[in-house]
């Protein structure tokens, strides 16, 4: 809409411009009525629901209340002011660029249709704020306790006495915890409790509950963006412990998080806003960076029944640098395990690592594994950036996949495999491509 939008307010102000210059009058007064006109039509538009109200058209309504408040004192003034044919035509250019920054957070996050969920249950949302007093976050100036800010999703069930499966979503680096929110809201819609991990300083932002809001450390921002360049990581030392610190931060996070919710389960309030959480069920699920530590953490905890990564590196699986590269665990991965590839992470991984890849490795030493590539897809077509913001996501890196249906079909495949091992449904049927 934004896009349609622009070039609808382009063509009112290149008809006026051509207008006046033709007849050599500034028609100040009919631009004033225009201008009013607009914003009473934008306005009727998004009550009706054509334009989907959000922090996109913000920029747009001040304008579009700024001229119109002009447009009345003009309105209210006797005459109309001199024509001169540079006045009128600068007026045009600045009018139309003015327009086009009004309108570029528009262009840029499109309103758009999220998924819709295939489950029985409404699917509800709230936050939490917490503070691990067990560490001392190394971000801040000022020591203080890691605060911790976590989103959930989980089935409208009031009236249900029956226990839900958790499940944990870590983010990747500069995502956040909503990324992955359609797959939130699908596996909820299906009777899961599923919860959104906000990593702070690592995420793109995190919003707590009081509103404070922090964004992603700049040391972070270079570090990760260095590293995701280089293919072959697993000789460089340097980059083996940068990232080993990465995971201490990420899993140290995932085990907070967890223990506080199985707290928060086991104690039965009258303002307990989640439902019942199944604590003998429970799920990881990661993009990219929280994909490696959520496959860490099914390493760790005996408490965790699947897991998922989604296009990720299992950086937990590095144990060791010694003579040169990275040594890989050779202990057995102890959980149901599923890797969800885009089509060129794969081939890369086949053709810088092969068999010693990380994820192979673990995948063939694993109590139960599969995997899948999505064909014509990359690393950010499995977050739910592309359909929130096409234009950064091919930017940053998607596939041709049509983005919709990829998103669907990952979701669906994700229910599919949790399902199997948290509702204890059988053994997954999953293709090796999609």
């Amino acid at each position: 809409m934004g896009t349609v939008t622009y070039f609808i307010l382009l063509a009112v102000e290149a008809a006026i411009l051509f207008w006046s210059i033709r007849s050599r009058q500034a028609y100040r007064r009919e631009r004033g009525l225009i201008r009013i006109a607009s914003l009473i039509l934008f306005a009727v538009l998004t009550f009706a629901g054509i334009y989907k109200w959000g922090f996109q058209y913000a920029p747009l309504l001040i304008l579009l209340v700024i001229q119109s408040a002009a447009g009345i004192v003009i309105l209210a003034r006797a005459k109309d002011s001199k024509y001169t044919k540079t006045g009128t035509i600068w007026r045009g250019i600045r009018n139309s660029m003015i327009l086009f920054l009004a309108l570029l957070p528009a262009m840029i996050f499109p309103q758009y249709e999220q998924p819709a969920p295939s489950g029985i249950y409404e699917v509800l949302t709230t936050k939490y704020t917490w503070t691990d007093t067990s560490r001392t976050d190394e971000f801040p100036d000022e020591a203080t306790g890691r605060k911790i800010t976590v989103e959930f999703w989980y089935p409208d069930a009031a009236m249900d006495d029956q226990s839900y499966p958790l499940v944990i979503f870590s983010h990747g680096a500069f995502g956040f915890s909503g990324s992955n929110d359609s797959t939130c809201t699908e596996l909820a819609s299906n009777g899961y409790v599923v919860a959104g991990i906000g990593h702070t300083h690592q995420a793109f932002f995190t919003r707590a509950v009081d509103g404070t809001v922090t964004i992603a450390d700049a040391d972070f921002i270079n570090e990760a963006s260095r590293i995701n360049a280089v293919h072959d990581t697993g000789n460089d030392e340097a980059i083996y412990k940068i990232t080993r610190a990465w995971m201490k931060l990420r899993t140290d996070d995932e085990n907070f998080v967890i223990n506080q919710i199985l707290k928060l389960n086991s104690v039965s309030t009258a303002n307990q806003i989640l439902p019942s959480i199944d604590v003998d069920q429970i799920g990881l699920m990661g993009h990219s960076l929280g994909g490696a530590s959520s496959a860490q953490i099914g390493r760790e905890r005996r408490d965790i029944d699947a897991v998922i990564v989604l296009d990720g590196t299992m950086l937990g699986e590095e144990i060791d640098f010694a003579n040169g590269s990275v040594v890989l665990n050779s202990e057995p991965y102890p959980v149901p395990l599923l890797n969800i590839y885009a089509q060129d992470h794969y081939e890369n991984a086949v053709k810088y690592d092969g068999e010693r890849y990380n994820n192979f490795h673990a995948a063939h030493h694993a109590v139960a594994a599969f995997e899948t590539v999505f064909a014509d897809t990359g690393h950010l077509n499995f977050t739910d950036l592309p359909l929130f913001s096409p234009i950064l996501a091919r930017a940053l890196g998607t596939g041709t996949v049509d983005e919709l249906k990829c998103i669907n079909t990952m979701n669906e495949v994700v229910l599919k495999f949790f399902d199997s091992y948290l509702k204890n449904e059988g053994t997954p049927d999953i293709q090796k491509e999609y």
